[in-house]
C-alpha cells in the first residue's frame, strides 16, 4: 500500500494510469466473486 499511496516506483504522471488498473482490477475481483458465488 506504501508504493501506490507515495508513488513508490511509479511517477506522477503514471498515478491516473496506476488508479485506472487498480480500480479495473477491483472490479474483475467482484466479477470472479459473483461467478465463484
Amino acid at each position: 500500500m506504501g508504493e501506490i499511496a507515495g508513488g513508490g516506483f511509479f511517477d506522477g504522471r503514471d498515478r491516473r494510469d496506476r488508479q485506472a488498473f487498480i480500480v479495473f482490477l477491483i472490479l474483475i475481483l467482484l466479477l470472479m466473486g459473483d461467478w465463484w458465488l
